[in-house]
C-alpha cells in the first residue's frame, strides 16, 4: 500500500524519543528523512499523472505552487527576505544598460543592499516608476529594504557617475566647458589631454585637431575615470561611425569638415534636405563658387549659428571665412550627427546653389536655383523672424 497521505512511516516510536541513544536518534530522523523524500516523489508523479490525463497542468502549477517552492533549500518566505533598514555606510552598484529588475536585485544583492533577489522583484513590480530606473552608478547603503532601494535608484542625486550631453552642433570648446561643468576637473586639464593626440586615439588625417571627432551621444563617465579617457572614448565613436560607413582615411576629414558645415546649416531639416544642403556646397565647389556660408563665420566669431551674418564679420580676414574663400575651411567647425554625416555621403547631384530654411520651427527649408528666387525665400525667412520680435 502507499503510503503516500498516511502518517510516519515508523510506527514503532517511543512515546519519549529522549530515551533514545545518540545512534538510535540518528537513525531515527534518517528513516524519516527517506519516508519524506518518497513522498514527495509519489506526490510529484500523481500530480504528473493528474495533469497528462486530466488536463489540469493549470491547477498543478496554480495549486501546487506551495508544495514545488518547498522543495527549494529556501522556503518562500526565506527567498523573500527583506532587511528591516534604514541601512548603514554606503556602497556603491552598477546598474548595467537594460538591466532587468532581476538582475538589478542580483547586483544589489551582491553588494549585500538588499537581503534576497525576490524582496527587491517585488519591490520593483510594486513601484509604478521602477521601469525608469536609468542604467549607471549610485550611492545606496548597505542592508536596506528593498522598497527603499527602489526609491534610491529612482533619485538621481545618488547616481555617482557623470552623465554628458554632447550634442551634435557643439564645438570642442563647448564640450569641454560642458566636461568641466559636469565632472568639476578644470578645462586645462582636458586641453592637456588632448594635447597627447597618441592616447586620445585622434588619428592622423584629422591632422591634431579635435573639431569635428568627438561623437555626439550622452556619455556616462565613472568619478575615477580622467580626461584623456573620457576624450578618446569621444574620438573612438566618431572612428567607429566612419569605419561603419566604409569611409576611407584619406577621405574623413574632408567628410567630417563638410557634414559639420550641412550640420550647422541644416541640423534640425529632414535628412532629405541635408542632403541636398550637401549637394548645394559640392555644386558650389565643383564651379569654383565661394561656400558663403553664415555658419562658418559664426564658428570664426564665436557668435550662435542662424542664416545671418554682419558685413564686418564677413569682412573677417580668416580661412575659416567662406564668404572670403573658396572650399572648404581646414578643420570642421562643430561636431556632425550620423545623420549629417550620411548627407555628405548620400549628396545627390543638383542644379540648386542656394536654400533657406524659412521656419527653423518646422524644419522647412526652400531651394533655388538663382540669386533672385533666393532673395524672395530670404524674404521669407525674415517674416519669420520679424513675427518673433
Amino acid at each position: 500500500m502507499n503510503d503516500l497521505f498516511e502518517g510516519p512511516a515508523v510506527s514503532e516510536q517511543p512515546e519519549d524519543e529522549r530515551q533514545l541513544s545518540r545512534a538510535q536518534k540518528r537513525a531515527l530522523r534518517e528513516a524519516r528523512r527517506r519516508a519524506a523524500k518518497r513522498r514527495r516523489r509519489a506526490l510529484v508523479a500523481v500530480v504528473l499523472s493528474l495533469a497528462v490525463l486530466g488536463g489540469i497542468g493549470y491547477v498543478v502549477w496554480d495549486r501546487g505552487g506551495d508544495f514545488f517552492s518547498g522543495l527549494n533549500p529556501l522556503s518562500r518566505d526565506e527567498a523573500a527576505q527583506d532587511f528591516p533598514g534604514p541601512g548603514t555606510g554606503s556602497v556603491q552598484v552598477t546598474v548595467a544598460q537594460g538591466a532587468t529588475g532581476t538582475a538589478i536585485g542580483q547586483a544589489l544583492l551582491d553588494a549585500n543592499v538588499v537581503a534576497s533577489v525576490p524582496a527587491f522583484v517585488s519591490a520593483y513590480t510594486a513601484n509604478p516608476a521602477a521601469g525608469s530606473i536609468q542604467p549607471g552608478t549610485y550611492t545606496l547603503r548597505e542592508e536596506m529594504p528593498a522598497a527603499r532601494a527602489v526609491e534610491f535608484l529612482l533619485d538621481t542625486g545618488n547616481r555617482s557617475d557623470f552623465l554628458v550631453d554632447q550634442r551634435p552642433g557643439y564645438t570642442v570648446a563647448t564640450t569641454v566647458t560642458k566636461l568641466s561643468e559636469v565632472t568639476g576637473i578644470p578645462e586645462a586639464d582636458f586641453e592637456t589631454a588632448m594635447a597627447d593626440v597618441a592616447a586620445t586615439g585622434l588619428p592622423a588625417e584629422a591632422g591634431g585637431s579635435y573639431e569635428g571627432w568627438l561623437a555626439p551621444k550622452q556619455y556616462q563617465f565613472g568619478e575615477d575615470t580622467a580626461p584623456t579617457e573620457m576624450i578618446a572614448e569621444m574620438v573612438a565613436g566618431t572612428v567607429a561611425t566612419l569605419d561603419e560607413l566604409e569611409v576611407p582615411a584619406a577621405e574623413r576629414q574632408r567628410v567630417l569638415t563638410e557634414a559639420s558645415i550641412v550640420q550647422q546649416e541644416s541640423g534640425n531639416i529632414s535628412a532629405e534636405d541635408q542632403a541636398l544642403v550637401a549637394g548645394i556646397i559640392n555644386k558650389r565647389m565643383k564651379i569654383g563658387m565661394r561656400l558663403q556660408m553664415d555658419s562658418t563665420i559664426h564658428y570664426l566669431v564665436g557668435t550662435s549659428a542662424d542664416a545671418t551674418t554682419t558685413s564686418d564679420q564677413r569682412a573677417i580676414d580668416s580661412p575659416y571665412n567662406t564668404y572670403l574663400n573658396t572650399g572648404l575651411p581646414p578643420t570642421a567647425i562643430a561636431a556632425p550627427s550620423r545623420t549629417s554625416i550620411e548627407a555628405v555621403l548620400n549628396a545627390p547631384e543638383t542644379d540648386y546653389l542656394y536654400f533657406v530654411t524659412v521656419n527653423p520651427d518646422t524644419g522647412e527649408t526652400k531651394f533655388a536655383e538663382t540669386n533672385d528666387e533666393h532673395n524672395v525665400n530670404r524674404r521669407e525667412y525674415q517674416a519669420w523672424l520679424d513675427a518673433r520680435q
